[in-house]
């Protein structure tokens, strides 16, 4: 089984622009900053999920339709 640090590498490495961060409540959170020289994020600048495989959807949606 696939430990949570090294879940969390391969959110990183997929989605480079985000934070990943857990709980030891078991919750996931993707949050990125405006991009630089930006004073405004533009677009999906947090998500919340139960899993790794939610939050994966979430941040995999918003790059499709960026």
């Amino acid at each position: 089984m696939t430990n949570v640090a090294e879940i969390k590498d391969q959110l990183r490495r997929e989605f480079p622009d985000w934070s990943i961060i857990t709980s030891s409540a078991g919750r996931w959170w993707a949050t990125r900053a405006p991009d630089p020289g930006e004073l405004v994020q533009h677009g999906a600048s947090c998500f919340e999920a139960d899993g790794p495989d939610d939050l994966y959807a979430q941040l995999a949606g918003v790059s499709a339709s960026e």
